[in-house]
C-alpha cells in the first residue's frame, strides 16, 4: 500500500504544478488518481468509504462551482472526486477542511502583503493536493486528536 501512496502523492505533486503555472487541472492526471483509486479499492476489498468519499466530495466541489463559477473551477470539482475516491469519506472530507483552512490563511496573506487582491485568482489545486497529503500521512492522528479535544 505504500506504492499507493507514493503514485497518489507524486500525481498530487504534478497537478499541483500544474495548476500553479498555467491555473489548470488536467483531467489525463485526474483520471489517472480516479484508476489509482480504483485500484486501491479493488485491492482493499472496501466500497463504501471510497465510493461514498467520492460522491460527497464530488458533489460539495460541484455545489461550490455552481455557486461561485468564477472561484472554483470545474477542475478542482473532479480532483476533489479523485481524492474522495482514494482517501474515503473521513479523511477526504479532512483533506477537504484542511485544504479550505490552508488555502484561506495563503489567501490571506497575500492580501495583507499586497501580493494579491481579493480579485486575483488563486489556484486551489494545491491546497487540495496539501490537504490530500496531510489526510493520508497525518489524518487518522487528526482525527483522533480532534475528538480527543471535545470528549469532555
Amino acid at each position: 500500500m505504500v506504492l499507493f501512496g507514493f503514485f497518489f502523492t507524486a500525481l498530487l505533486f504534478a497537478i499541483s504544478v500544474f495548476d500553479l503555472k498555467h491555473y489548470i487541472i488536467p483531467d489525463f492526471l485526474v483520471l489517472l488518481l480516479f484508476g489509482l483509486g480504483v485500484a486501491k479499492m479493488l485491492l482493499e476489498g472496501h466500497f463504501f468509504p471510497p465510493l461514498f468519499g467520492a460522491s460527497l466530495l464530488f458533489g460539495f466541489f460541484l455545489l461550490v462551482h455552481l455557486l461561485f463559477p468564477r472561484g472554483m473551477g470545474f477542475g478542482d470539482v473532479k480532483l476533489a472526486g479523485a481524492i474522495g475516491l482514494f482517501l474515503g469519506w473521513k479523511l477526504g472530507v479532512l483533506a477537504a477542511l484542511l485544504s479550505f483552512f490552508l488555502g484561506s490563511i495563503v489567501g490571506i496573506l497575500l492580501i495583507l502583503f499586497r501580493k494579491r487582491t481579493l480579485k486575483d485568482p488563486l489556484p486551489f489545486g494545491p491546497f487540495l493536493a496539501l490537504g490530500a497529503t496531510l489526510s493520508l500521512f497525518c489524518g487518522e492522528r487528526i482525527l483522533e486528536w480532534y475528538f480527543r479535544m471535545w470528549a469532555l
